[in-house]
């Protein structure tokens, strides 16, 4: 990897470990906000669960609390939004050549999602386990998974960018290009598929199981994909 990358990289990575922690501050103190209307609703059916992420609390159970607590779904994706545009903005004002915007793109968000667990269990020692059920995202409806799902996802993401970094900018082939994404593509469709399929089932309950037969031939399809575009070799581009 050249200096000017290294430099580039290491820019980035402050800035997803800031960023992760700033997340990880503000899910402290939703979680303060948030406990008395889950401890009104859950404390008789599952009063372990009140300082946790699932079960979720229905949309009408969100108004019946009021201000501020009726807005924080709006609020909450929102910025998740703007935390994506923050790693989209710093991905694309990275990069030099092309196909590195897409590979500061992994790493920065990899970086972010790994240290804002770890920032979590340092601030107020959650997750349990990797086993722990996790609201992932809010965009649009609530993606939900073990801990260690989308750690998966995100370390090949982060392998898959370091890949891509560490080799020469070169052109590759239009077939390739397409084969890959279209592969990358199936592969997210099918973790995104085993995050949603139980969101109904997550309302006021705990879900029965995850659907991990979906998330891995998704994860393998799309690490697949992701490596199939990064490291096939082509002509170095002049």
């Amino acid at each position: 990897m050249q200096a000017g990358r290294w430099s580039r990289l290491a820019a980035l990575v402050v800035l997803a470990a800031a960023l992760a922690y700033i997340e990880a501050s503000v899910v402290v103190y939703l979680r303060q906000a948030i406990t008395p209307v889950r401890r009104k609703y859950l404390q008789r059916t599952f009063p372990m669960a009140i300082s946790e992420p699932l079960p979720l609390l229905s949309l009408d159970q969100l108004r019946q609390a009021g201000p501020p607590v009726d807005s924080f779904l709006l609020l909450e994706q929102l910025r998740e939004a703007a935390a994506l545009a923050v790693l989209a903005a710093a991905a694309v004002g990275l990069r030099h050549r092309g196909g590195e915007g897409l590979a500061f793109f992994l790493i920065g968000f990899a970086v972010w999602d790994g240290l804002y667990y770890a920032f979590l269990k340092l601030l107020i020692d959650w997750p349990a386990s990797l086993g722990t059920w996790d609201v992932l995202f809010l965009i649009p409806v609530p993606w939900l998974a073990p801990v260690w799902a989308p750690l998966l996802v995100s370390l090949s993401m982060l392998l898959a960018g370091l890949l891509r970094l560490s080799r020469p900018t070169v052109e590759r082939p239009v077939g390739t290009t397409v084969g890959a994404s279209l592969t990358i593509l199936a592969g997210a469709g099918l973790v995104l598929v085993s995050f949603v399929i139980r969101v109904g089932e997550a309302v006021g309950a705990i879900p029965a199981r995850f659907d991990w037969p979906w998330f891995l031939a998704g994860w393998l399809l799309g690490t697949a994909g992701l490596f199939w575009l990064f490291a096939s070799r082509s002509r170095r581009r002049l």
